[in-house]
């Protein structure tokens, strides 16, 4: 999972210490969309040893969130707060290209919320979990409190060879994007105000900790955004040349996503590679895409699937043979996880979020150079994995043992480690950067927090 930022030795082993925590996680539902889950299970995590008081977007009501907590952890100590935007982002809430604009104004009403809850609480520690982007902080980092920020991505762009890729709306957007992601990284005194006011931050990808390194300043640890559940213990039987060579494709159908590239390198297949195609998702590209099949020839191998309910999509990927991942900009990928999972073999783009998930054992990945060079790999690696029983067994039990890297409750112990340091006011990073514009070096929130922790830790003050 990507090269991690070393973490110096501790002198004195870590006592656990339960705190008081507060969680800004805008999405948070453990049956809807990835941020939500990945919102859900962060929260969760943080409940095994500590209250937690959570900030929400209000998408699910707060009762049914407790429900849903109770079932999961009955002796946890969390409390769900939904905070309601204000009338102006109330406003933008239909519309789509303005979700940034609303989720800021929100972020505001969180604050205004974290504000009211810390006179009552006295939190020890709050963390900024979603959206997974570095462009949104929050504001709660302004308080004074210990601050982990992340995991965040968002960083990526599509690289520029494949803007041919897109429509004209599309490259506009990506163009557009780009160069508003190099100035906010570099000329946003917010992110770069919560980036070194924070004790930790994390990102979501080896590309993503690179980005933020050089852009502010500040050393940053990489952990995936997201995780996946408990294995399925089973082994997947052994392919038979009987059927066709099942491949499925995930996400949502929009430019970046890159699913001509597959199309295109299902041309170049051999005839007598017998195979068919399960498309997942919804989106603006689907009439474009189904158009092209048809003007490929390959349409006929292809059902589109639409976007089933998360639990109704994991079948799909025990049915795959190989998963194909043609993402041009990409934080991360939860079908790369599930496929992993599932013990299905990947055939991805090795850049980005992705090459920290994929190796060479469990996947074929894939060089990012030009389109015609990426169609034509992904042929040719779907071929040899179609050709080869033998390997393809092996993948797939590779597959599984790679999974287990990215389970939520390993994930989740790194990051309780991370809270543990926190709350004994003792950062260690192997360097603190120096915020020039402060009078502290980046990490002192933790240090400035250990003994009101203390005090309130300790029995006179219970």
């Amino acid at each position: 999972m990507g090269d991690s930022l070393a973490l110096s030795p501790n002198p004195h082993s870590l006592q656990p210490r339960s705190g008081r925590v507060l969680a800004v996680a805008y999405s948070c539902d453990p049956y809807k969309c990835m941020e939500s889950r990945v919102g859900w299970q962060r929260v969760m995590q943080a409940a095994r040893n500590h209250r937690v008081w959570v900030l929400h977007g209000g998408r699910t009501p707060s009762d049914v969130l407790s429900r849903y907590a109770a079932e999961q952890l009955p002796d946890a100590l969390i409390e769900f707060i939904a905070v309601p935007n204000c009338r102006l982002g109330s406003a933008y809430r239909e519309q789509v290209d303005l979700f940034w604009p609303r989720y800021r104004l929100w972020q505001r009403q969180a604050k205004r919320y974290a504000v009211e809850l810390h006179k009552q609480h006295q939190f020890h520690l709050i963390h900024q979990i979603n959206f997974c982007s570095f462009r949104e902080p929050g504001l709660t980092w302004r308080l004074g409190i210990p601050f982990v920020w992340g995991p965040i991505g968002g960083t990526h762009n599509l690289p520029l060879r494949f803007l041919t890729q897109c429509d004209f709306a599309g490259g506009c957007r990506e163009v557009v994007r780009a160069l508003v992601n190099a100035w906010q990284l570099r000329m946003s005194r917010r992110i770069r105000g919560a980036a070194r006011t924070a004790d930790r931050v994390f990102a979501a990808s080896q590309a993503a900790k690179n980005d933020l390194e050089r852009c502010l300043g500040v050393k940053v640890q990489v952990q995936l955004e997201t995780g996946i559940g408990p294995a399925i213990e089973h082994r997947r039987e052994p392919r038979t040349s009987d059927r066709p060579f099942r491949l499925l494709w995930a996400g949502r159908q929009r430019t970046w996503k890159g699913l001509p590239l597959l199309t295109k390198a299902l041309t170049q297949l051999p005839k007598s590679l017998d195979y068919e195609l399960r498309v997942l998702g919804v989106g603006a590209s689907h009439a474009v895409w189904r158009r092209q099949a048809e003007r490929l020839g390959v349409a006929d191998r292809i059902q589109w699937i639409g976007w089933p309910e998360y639990a109704d999509t994991l079948p799909h990927y025990e049915w795959a043979d190989a998963f194909v991942f043609t993402s041009l900009r990409d934080t991360s990928g939860t079908g790369l996880l599930e496929s992993l999972a599932a013990g299905t073999p990947i055939v991805g783009l090795d850049h980005q979020g992705a090459a920290d998930i994929m190796t060479s054992d469990c996947a074929e990945p894939i060089r990012v150079d030009t389109p015609r060079q990426v169609s034509s790999d992904i042929a040719q690696a779907i071929s040899r994995l179609a050709d080869d029983p033998d390997r393809w067994q092996q993948m797939s039990e590779a597959a599984k043992l790679r999974s287990s890297q990215f389970r939520w409750e390993e994930l989740a112990d790194e990051m309780e480690y991370t809270y543990q340091q926190i709350l004994a006011g003792d950062v260690c990073w192997e360097s603190l950067p120096y915020d020039e514009s402060a009078r502290e070096p980046v990490g002192s929130n933790a240090r400035r927090a250990a003994n009101r922790f203390a005090r309130s830790t300790s029995p006179s003050s219970s």
